[in-house]
């Protein structure tokens, strides 16, 4: 349980979530975040406890940690259930994969515990330019070029004060003026791909990108292969022309998505930065492989 998320106002629902599942007679213990890297701690100790599930109360940055601390090095499945209970402010896993907002029927899916084994996305990237490696897993989505500056800036306050979508929109529009337009080189699937001016390269498992903005591709959370989208060959000026197709899903039609199960992506010095599952984590080079069917959701 993370106190902190949506704005600290998460634990106002506390009382109600305990009294929910007492009701249902539900067998629980639960656990406090207090830093960063606590939601994967506290995950590996209940499954070193020998519970079943592991339930995510938070927001995307706790569900990124949490789904993490039930991976362990080399791990190709998850070692528990895994289901959420939201309280943070850009639903984007649960949008991506049906899980009701409201607490009440989210309880009522808990207590049926029907699970579907989905599919999650492990990186390998710098934790410092040129600092050791890590390897975490990520279960919507990776951005890279624009997407760690946007993250930045918007949960530094633009959400809170403004509102999640038209936060991170002020985020995004400062975010392209500041903006260099790299050329980015990758390789999928042993292909070799350069993208000029590139503003951002979306990676990921489900529409639902970040705050709104969606992609409108076909992919499922268990058909053995993410998405790869680059908004490349623009000038800033026709980028902002286009930002509502961003939040519609329809910029997919001038861009159309690449699928695949093994990325490289190079060094970038011009925008080094690796943001996934909303907050920035690193830095380049990255290699992101899919692991399939890997976690039990409920």
């Amino acid at each position: 349980m993370n106190p902190s998320s949506r704005s600290f106002r998460s634990r106002e629902v506390w009382p109600a979530l305990f009294d929910g599942l007492r009701r249902r007679r539900l067998a629980f213990d639960f656990a406090l975040t207090t830093k960063d890297g606590d939601p994967a701690d506290l995950a590996r100790e209940a499954v070193g406890r020998g519970f079943d599930t592991v339930v995510a109360v938070g927001g995307d940055g706790t569900i990124n940690d949490v789904i993490n601390g039930l991976f362990g090095p080399g791990d190709e499945q998850g070692r528990a259930a895994f289901g959420v209970l939201y309280t943070g402010t850009s639903p984007d896993f649960c949008g991506n994969h049906g899980i009701p907002l409201a607490l009440e029927t989210a309880l009522d899916r808990l207590v049926a515990n029907r699970r579907r084994r989905i599919d999650v996305c492990r990186i390998t990237h710098r934790v410092f330019p040129d600092g050791p490696t890590v390897t975490r897993v990520f279960s919507c989505c990776a951005n890279f070029g624009l997407g760690a500056a946007v993250a930045r800036g918007a949960n530094s306050g633009l959400r809170r004060r403004f509102g999640d979508l038209p936060g991170t929109l002020l985020s995004l529009v400062g975010a392209i003026a500041r903006y260099g337009t790299p050329t980015f080189r990758l390789r999928l699937d042993g292909h070799d791909l350069a993208f000029p001016r590139l503003f951002n390269l979306f990676v990921g498992k489900g529409p639902r990108v970040a705050s709104g903005i969606k992609l409108a591709v076909d992919i499922a959370p268990d058909d053995g292969r993410f998405y790869v989208l680059a908004l490349h060959s623009l000038t800033k000026a026709r980028l902002l022309a286009l930002l509502p197709q961003v939040y519609t899903g329809r910029i997919t039609r001038r861009f159309p998505p690449l699928f695949g199960r093994h990325l490289e992506i190079l060094p970038c010095p011009e925008a080094p930065e690796v943001e996934y599952d909303g907050d920035p984590r690193g830095f380049l080079p990255a290699e992101i492989g899919l692991l399939p069917r890997a976690l039990a959701l409920v």
